[in-house]
This record gives C-alpha cells, structure tokens and sequence, in this order.
C-alpha cells in the first residue's frame, strides 16, 4: 500500500504532542505516551450511505469495533454525510485511510481522516459541560480545539497536505470510475510475447496466479482474461471493500517487468469482457 506522507507524519506526531501537552497543563502530572489513531472521521458521504455500507467497504482492512453514523437535527442517520469509523488496531485504521480517502462513492469523493481520543481527564471534563474552561487552556495549545476527540492535521486546509505524490496518483487512477466489486488489472502480460504465443497454458496459469495474490484481500468470484487486449484481467469480487483493498494493493506494483495498473471497472463491462 502507498504509505503515509511525510507531511502527514509530522502532523500526526505534533498532534500526539499536543494531547500530552494539554493533558499535563489539566493536572494530569507525567502524560502516558498518546496511542496511534484508531479511528476515522468520514466526511462528504451521499446521504443514503448507511452505517453497513462502510462496514463493507472498510471491513476488509481490519477488524471494526465501531461505525457511527453522524445524525442530523431530525436524527436520520447519513443526513449529514460524516461517520465515525474505529479499527482494532492503528495499522488499519492507516491503511484504510490511505487506500479510501478521495475515491468517489456513490458520485461523492470522500474525505477520510485521523481522528484521536482526548485523554480520558479531558474528555470527562468536556463531558461535564466544562467547554468553556477548557477554551482558555486548550486555546493556547496549537491544533486542539473543544469538544471529545480532535481531528489530526487540522481542518480542511491541511488536506492537499496530507496526500503525497504517489497516493494522490493511486487515487486518480482507482478514483476514475464509482467503487464496486469489480477491478480491471492492465498491463499483466504482453499479448504478442513468447509464452503468450506459445505456451497454451499461459493465460490458465496466469488466471490462477492472479486469483490467488487477490485472494488475500477478500474471495474473488471470477476472474477473466482478455487475450486481445493490452494485458487486461478482470476480477469479481464478493464485495465493494475487497475490491478497494485489491485495487488499491495491485496499483502500481511489478509483474514480469511490467508495471499493473488497477482502477474499478462494471458488471456490464466484466459481463462484455471475452475469457481466456
């Protein structure tokens, strides 16, 4: 997976020292060291996005302890286009973010962010209606603001910052069509090459290896490959999330000395497509 930028880095560590900071200003004496970010702040959503459709799409990179769906005045969840999503463990929470955030879901390109808990002395005090006693310490704290948890990096400003070179590539590509359980693989084979040509099991070889590098990233339903094409597979998966882990992976990486390129395709177009 592409990983974080160096920006988003610094961000992270100087938001971690800004819990610490203000946790030790609360009376909190020697601050334990800030756990790394297990949660994200999911904003831009259709509001028909519902709390089972980002268990699909996240649940394959890590085990979910939760998925909160923000409500509006009326209390109808998704009004507002913002969820909460809590991984098990840190890494995914990581990955997940650098795979999903910008890609377009249901026509709206999502925002994916890290979000931290306040230790939990703040955040019993922000509990007990304390906001405006904590605006005079927490204000002189560089990014914390009111409230229980604080967003890493900032607003919205910060987020061009947060995108480095190679996931803002990985994100144009895979970004290009709607996400679905289905991925198109280019560039896997040359059609005129040697073994292409000769060897009347390369392409049922080819078939099973591919199906099963991306089987660890959910169950693949069926696999095609277009011989006529410029080294076109592709791939059905059992769902949206599997197929966003996969394409994600996939992009980018070395095959037989050709670089892959992943980006979401249709059933109409995995339909139409001819098999080996």
């Amino acid at each position: 997976l592409v990983q974080a930028s160096m920006a988003e880095k610094n961000r992270l560590a100087q938001a971690a020292k800004n819990v610490a900071a203000a946790s030790a200003m609360m009376g909190g004496g020697e601050p334990a060291a800030p756990e790394e970010p297990r949660k994200l702040m999911v904003s831009d959503l259709h509001p028909h996005i519902a709390a089972d459709d980002l268990k699909e799409v996240f649940s394959p990179f890590g085990e979910l302890t939760s998925v909160e769906m923000q409500p509006n005045a009326g209390g109808a969840e998704g009004a507002l286009g913002t969820a909460y999503i809590t991984f098990q463990r840190p890494s995914d929470a990581r990955d997940a973010q650098a795979a999903i955030h910008g890609l377009e879901l249901a026509g709206r390109n999502i925002t994916v962010s890290f979000m931290a808990e306040l230790p939990a002395a703040l955040s019993a005090i922000a509990a007990g209606g304390m906001g405006s006693a904590l605006s005079g310490v927490l204000g002189g704290v560089p990014g914390l603001g009111l409230g229980a948890h604080l967003m890493m990096g900032g607003g919205g400003a910060g987020v061009e910052d947060n995108i480095g070179a190679e996931r803002a590539a990985l994100l144009a590509r895979i970004g290009s069509a709607a996400p679905s359980p289905y991925v198109l693989l280019k560039n896997m084979f040359d059609p005129a090459g040697k073994d292409e040509t000769s060897d009347p099991d390369f392409f049922g070889d080819l078939r099973e290896d591919i199906m099963e590098e991306c089987g660890k990233f959910g169950k693949v339903e069926a696999a095609k490959v277009d011989r006529a094409s410029q080294g076109h597979v592709l791939l059905q998966f059992d769902s949206t999330g599997s197929a966003t882990k996969a394409a994600s992976s996939m992009h980018s990486r070395w095959f037989a000395g050709k670089q892959i390129t992943a980006e979401f395709t249709d059933e109409a177009a995995f339909a139409s497509a001819p098999s080996a």
